[in-house]
């Protein structure tokens, strides 16, 4: 049976296992909902023997899996891109996931605030900038999170930051080993099609009711 994903047809938080996913080469079905199939998900979200119903979820056979992370660490240890079994790269990798789910949740507070985005959008853009040159120095020179290991990490750290990078690349392009973190993703040959494809450029971050949608 292939693997399904489901989630809404924007990046969010879908785009991560979507990465991973196309990544793997494995055959797998991406099902995305818009915002006129809310009615479809309220219909179905509690016949699908999901435990815990949400957005994204994934399906692999008689394994069910929501939670974004859950998914994402599913997805990592499906495919082999775990640290390993050393202590301090499994920690360094635990540590970076959180960051990354900080950025997003920060990020995503600050686009979803039609009434306060562009009074707000200053202050988060100094504090976002500082943190990621914190995050910058504890990557080192990688070019993944783990030197040349990639890992399901560096896929979350790619999708959350270049998404801030599409409201100011200019902030987010003072970290340097992100940067070359986020290029060493985007030169995978198994994302290639998808990054230079319509999909990649036209797919908005967030719904269109969002103050920044990535699609400015």
């Amino acid at each position: 049976m292939s693997l399904k994903l489901c989630y809404w047809d924007v990046r969010a938080m879908g785009e991560i296992p979507r990465h991973l996913l196309r990544y793997s080469g494995q055959d797998w079905v991406d099902d995305r909902m818009g915002m006129a199939d809310f009615g479809r998900w309220q219909a179905e979200k509690f016949t699908l023997g999901l435990d815990l119903p949400n957005l994204p979820y994934l399906i692999d056979g008689d394994i069910k899996v929501t939670q974004s992370v859950a998914v994402i660490r599913y997805l990592g240890r499906k495919f082999g891109l775990v640290p390993g079994d050393d202590e301090k790269d499994i920690v360094k990798c635990e540590m970076i996931e959180q960051e990354a789910v900080d950025l997003r949740s920060a990020f995503q507070k600050l686009c979803l605030d039609k009434e306060g985005f562009e009074e707000k959008k200053p202050a988060y853009l100094d504090s976002m900038e500082k943190k990621l040159e914190i995050l910058d120095k504890y990557i080192g020179d990688g070019p993944f999170v783990l030197g040349e290991k990639l890992t399901y990490v560096d896929f979350m750290l790619y999708e959350f930051v270049s998404q801030i990078r599409k409201m100011s690349p200019e902030r987010v392009g003072t970290a340097v080993n992100i940067g070359r973190l986020l290029n060493a993703i985007e030169a995978l040959p198994q994302l290639q099609d998808h990054f230079n494809s319509e999909l990649y450029k036209t797919k908005p971050i967030h719904p269109p009711f969002a103050a920044f949608t990535g699609l400015e």
